[in-house]
């Protein structure tokens, strides 16, 4: 199993998701500055989040993660240079993550 990590359609940098007891709350930021809040309905939260995913003119994942197997746990394959441990990507199942976060998911789970 692998998960690719994308980044966000320009000129969205991150997206923020809270969940409340009644309701999902997704922050919207643009170059770094909140753009708004959307209210959604319980559990819609990631749903919203990956609409804000590149992957269509993202067609080469920037970072792929997989099980390596026992005794190697997770392998991160970065496939896009220069990356800033500050940007944010998101996943396919709109889970948001910076690279340095990702990066450090290297070998965990052996």
């Amino acid at each position: 199993m692998s998960t690719s990590y994308y980044h966000f359609r320009p000129p969205v940098t991150s997206v923020k998701v809270e969940e409340g007891p009644a309701h999902d709350r997704v922050t919207v930021f643009e170059n770094k500055a909140n753009a708004g809040t959307l209210t959604v309905s319980k559990g819609l939260g990631k749903t919203f989040v990956s609409f804000f995913a590149d992957e269509v003119d993202d067609p080469v994942a920037p970072i792929r993660t997989h099980f390596g197997g026992k005794g190697r746990g997770c392998v991160v394959t970065i496939q896009e240079l220069r990356l800033h441990p500050d940007t944010y990507l998101v996943d396919e199942y709109g889970q948001v993550f910076t690279v340095a976060q990702i990066t450090a998911m290297d070998g965990r789970g052996a």
